[in-house]
């Protein structure tokens, strides 16, 4: 065989793998979300405009063909399963409502630098139990109204293979898990089952182990006796308990969430809207602040007497925001019509959640 011919396919190889890394954008963050129905959006179906703001910032790889209109949104989806669009309500099953997905990702979107872009991967199927993700089992019969395509083959694959085509163009984040109103009672097992996915899951997409995970609360306002499958107090008992144990693991918390009042396990479109915005800041508290840094430019004046107070003044946005700290602590929200107080936040280490954009107001910081 001459040089040439050996060389030849060598090179194809080389320019093959070269221009396949070279469609990955490390500026596109993406982010797992999995579980059951609440984390497909649970019924949720609200159409107050807010939650239909789009950005082309906020991606979804469509979890199946829809080719109907939004129940929300009263815009048609015309999605493909496995490509990306510009991510709107639902984000799963073409029939369901707010998940806790979206408003994660309309949160993070204000609080990451403005080159930053989010990519959702809804793989949560309804009314299953932990132990479908479980790599190496098959044949669930996953039912066509939880996932219409699925059919026997293996969840965790399934899953997998979606979050393959997300790396081909981006990076995985964060794991998003919220499940329980099916295996709540299974106790240490459920924790641990829970630790062995995301090992799995983390060890075959080649991520570092403190890739951050969320895990949220079941609903706090059951009252029925029994509670469903197990009791929901319990459960969110071992979710703290995983947090606790697992690296880089927070808990959204349920507290004050209210539920749909037609059935035990799911949450009001508003409850959906806040539990996406509490997984939003339980992962700013752990993320990263190279990529999540605060939003915007923070400055101090230096006092001229002992009596002047500090000064930072802020690109900010109107009407409500929250500020938090980069340890994940929240200073109470305000309304951005002057300027605030803020006792014992040190400038540097503030950025904002909220939602559109204004800019020059000025915060007063108090040493």
């Amino acid at each position: 065989m001459t040089r040439s011919k050996v060389l030849y396919p060598i090179l194809l190889t080389v320019l093959a793998v070269s221009f396949s890394q070279a469609q990955v954008d490390s500026n596109f963050h993406c982010y797992l979300l999995f579980g059951q129905s609440n984390m497909a959006g649970g019924g949720a179906v609200s159409t107050a405009a807010v939650n239909c703001d789009t950005t082309s910032r906020i991606k979804v790889l469509a979890f199946c063909d829809c080719n109907g209109s939004s129940q929300n949104c009263n815009r048609p989806l015309n999605r493909t399963r496995d490509k990306w669009y510009t991510s709107f309500p639902p984000i799963h099953i073409c029939s369901e409502g707010i998940s806790p997905g979206d408003w994660f990702a309309k949160t993070l979107i204000d609080s990451v630098r403005s080159d930053i872009k989010i990519g959702l991967i809804p793989c949560a199927l309804s009314g299953q139990a932990l132990n479908v993700f479980l790599k190496g089992r098959s044949n669930f019969n996953i039912p066509t109204w939880a996932h219409p395509t699925l059919g026997n083959s293996s969840p965790y694959t399934w899953m997998y293979n979606r979050c393959k085509i997300a790396q081909q163009t981006g990076v995985i984040k964060g794991i998003l898990l919220h499940q329980g109103e099916s295996g709540a009672g299974d106790g240490a097992d459920w924790v641990k089952m829970a630790k062995g996915i995301f090992d799995t899951l983390k060890k075959d997409l080649n991520l570092d182990i403190n890739t951050p995970v969320i895990v949220g609360e079941l609903r706090q306002d059951v009252t029925v006796s029994p509670a469903p499958s197990g009791g929901n107090a319990g459960f969110n008992a071992n979710l703290k308990k995983l947090a606790n144990e697992y690296p880089s693991c927070a808990v959204a918390s349920s507290a004050g969430l209210l539920g749909n009042g037609k059935d035990v396990w799911h949450f009001t479109p508003d409850g959906m809207t806040e539990l996406g915005k509490r997984y939003a800041k339980a992962f700013l508290s752990l993320a990263s602040p190279d990529y999540v840094p605060r939003q915007g430019t923070v400055s101090v004046a230096t006092p001229k007497t002992p009596k002047t107070v500090p000064v930072a003044t802020v690109k900010s946005w109107k009407d409500e925001a929250r500020i938090f700290t980069l340890d994940g602590k929240v200073v109470p929200s305000f309304q951005f019509s002057g300027k605030t107080a803020l006792s014992g936040v040190r400038p540097g280490n503030m950025y904002l959640v909220t939602r559109n954009n204004n800019t020059g107001v000025k915060l007063m910081v108090v040493p």
